[in-house]
């Protein structure tokens, strides 16, 4: 298969009902004003007497903006958790506890994107967020199921709502409409296979027909695909390269041998699935670019 499958991945990045991952290690009580920062209240251990402030352990700094270390340990163990819940108990913990962390960085990225953009939260906006969650889960026990308090509750779901706002930034500015190629293809495990496709074709049989030869169920049939979409970097090459009605030569990827037909090309709406690969594809090219200009500190494990 050539085309992606679309995988939902927390806002998506996977855990069930759990905000953002990230918070202070706070005494309960909720901000009063409206946020204009990332670093939540309780970081550090300042005193108005004290010039020289004592910050709070922290496993990382992004961009100076620090990740409480007590903090993590408690979503490392939320997200064992969670596995459990749905039937997949971590065996790697160490992996575990590096997806956590990758995690949380990159949310505190979005995070921060988000108050760059202008983006503010009010009390109003994270308190509506907490009653939306009391409408459907008896919220307390939910607190206790998963170890927060009252002010974790409210940092999170203030951060939660800073990357949720940079997110749907992201992913909305992806065109709905674009150019598309409609294809189909032969594929075969096998160079002596591919070749036996091409000799075929070169004798005169119709590609459908030898495609059906290949996949008796759908022909090799692959719809309409944007830029971006297929797997394979040499097949979507190829494809947005031939002129319409006209097929490549094998093209040898990881998977096998591919020739490709274009049947068509037209500007079009993108299908859901499409636009979902493209929309995550958007989201993960935006981290990736903004961690590679950012300061992270891995400060302990």
């Amino acid at each position: 298969m050539l085309k992606h499958r679309s995988q939902l991945r927390l806002a998506n990045f996977g855990l069930i009902l759990l905000v953002i991952f990230l918070s202070a290690c706070s005494d309960g009580s909720s901000p009063t004003e409206p946020v204009s920062s990332l670093t939540p209240e309780g970081l550090s251990t300042a005193t108005p007497d004290q010039p020289t402030p004592t910050p709070v352990p922290a496993i990382a700094a992004v961009n100076g903006e620090r990740i409480p270390l007590a903090w993590y340990e408690t979503e490392v163990t939320r997200y064992l958790i969670a596995q459990e819940a749905l039937g997949t108990p971590v065996e790697d913990v160490a992996a575990a506890r590096e997806t956590v962390l990758n995690e949380l960085i990159e949310k505190m990225l979005l995070a921060q994107g988000a108050v760059e953009a202008g983006f503010t939260v009010t009390d109003a906006d994270v308190q509506a967020k907490i009653d939306a969650l009391a409408a459907e889960v008896d919220l307390a026990a939910w607190m206790a199921e998963w170890g927060y308090t009252d002010g974790d509750l409210f940092q999170s779901m203030r951060l939660d709502l800073l990357a949720t706002n940079q997110r749907d930034r992201i992913t909305s500015a992806v065109p709905t409409t674009m150019e598309q190629v409609e294809l189909r293809q032969v594929f075969a495990y096998t160079s002596t296979g591919a070749q036996n496709a091409l000799a075929s074709l070169n004798s005169g049989t119709p590609f459908e027909d030898v495609a059906y030869e290949y996949d008796w169920v759908a022909g090799g049939y692959l719809g309409w695909a944007p830029r971006g979409y297929l797997l394979i970097p040499a097949v979507e090459d190829a494809a947005f390269n031939l002129p319409v009605g006209s097929r490549s030569e094998i093209i040898e990827s990881d998977i096998g041998y591919h020739i490709v037909l274009v049947l068509d090309r037209a500007d079009r709406p993108l299908s859901t699935d499409a636009l979902q690969v493209l929309q995550r594809q958007a989201l993960q090219n935006w981290v990736a670019e903004r961690l590679a200009m950012s300061t992270v500190e891995i400060l302990g494990n």
